[in-house]
């Protein structure tokens, strides 16, 4: 997705009456979440004119750069080899430990070894297990705790051991 196409969202988006925005494109998806930014927009509203424009004016090349330099980071990591991503098998909602009150069962850093649980996957309230099929280190936990997944979604990024 180009810098142009992504900016056109953000201006559908900021015109528009929603508070979240998610799509899946071709090599991965796009959320925006207005909830964000809206202190910000409290500030802006409440400020005179000129405060206003020198708000904005401070406000859009952040916002602008802050876009580059995350594309900048998708582009190192994606380009980097090194990285594996265990996906969902299923469709359901992903658990990250067996209870609320327990600790996750992986955690991001882990050395993680074969057979080792690394979540729990409800489906149609069966509880499914999901777990490593060789030895790894956790990267990064890409999914929330009780947010549902897809088929084939990617769940953990992880490096060989």
């Amino acid at each position: 997705m180009k810098f142009s196409e992504v900016k056109e969202l953000i201006e559908i988006v900021n015109s528009s009456d929603l508070s979240y925005f998610e799509v899946s494109i071709e090599n991965g998806y796009v959320k925006m979440d207005k909830s964000l930014s809206r202190s910000i927009d409290s500030k802006i509203n409440t400020t005179s004119d000129k405060e206003d424009n020198n708000l904005n004016k401070d406000i859009k090349p952040k916002m602008e750069e802050n876009i580059t330099s995350n594309k900048q980071v998708d582009e190192i990591i994606t380009n980097n080899e090194d990285f594996e991503f265990i996906k969902s098998p299923i469709v359901g909602t992903f658990y990250k430990a067996s209870s609320p009150e327990s600790d996750p069962f992986v955690c991001e850093g882990q050395k993680v070894s074969k057979g080792d649980v690394l979540c729990i996957v409800e489906a149609m309230k069966l509880m499914n297990e999901i777990n490593a099929e060789f030895d790894f280190e956790v990267v990064s936990v890409l999914v929330e705790d009780g947010t549902m997944v897809e088929y084939n979604q990617d769940l953990f990024k992880v490096r060989r051991k």
